[in-house]
């Protein structure tokens, strides 16, 4: 469930959204590491909700639980009270999150996928 992108050492990593278009719903991160030339990516797809900073330090990313992701979606109002967690499920839409310091970047799509620059 830690670091469902597998991404190595997960807290030398610097986070910046370098594109995000709502309307859309797609969402790409800028992956970084200091001192390193290595540039990757994640694409989110289908995005519901984006919650967060415009650039962070941390790439420990984690799948949290459908109820998770469904009581987010509610909370935003992207989800009626008669959509369940099996509607999720159905949809592929899964809740991402990295925890920083002081708050939890959350990211609600249904697809997701790593890819180097």
């Amino acid at each position: 469930m830690n670091n469902v992108f597998a991404i190595p050492k997960a807290d030398t990593i610097h986070c910046l959204v370098v594109d995000y278009h709502w309307g859309r719903g797609a969402l790409t991160l800028k992956l970084t590491r200091l001192a390193s030339p290595d540039v990757s990516y994640i694409r989110f797809h289908g995005v519901e909700v984006f919650a967060g900073p415009m650039q962070w330090d941390g790439a420990n990313f984690v799948r949290q639980t459908t109820k998770a992701c469904l009581e987010i979606m509610q909370l935003a109002g992207r989800a009626g009270e008669f959509v369940t967690e099996k509607d999720l499920d159905e949809r592929h839409i899964s809740l991402y999150s990295v925890q920083l310091e002081h708050m939890e970047v959350q990211i609600v799509a249904n697809m997701a996928n790593k890819y180097s620059g």
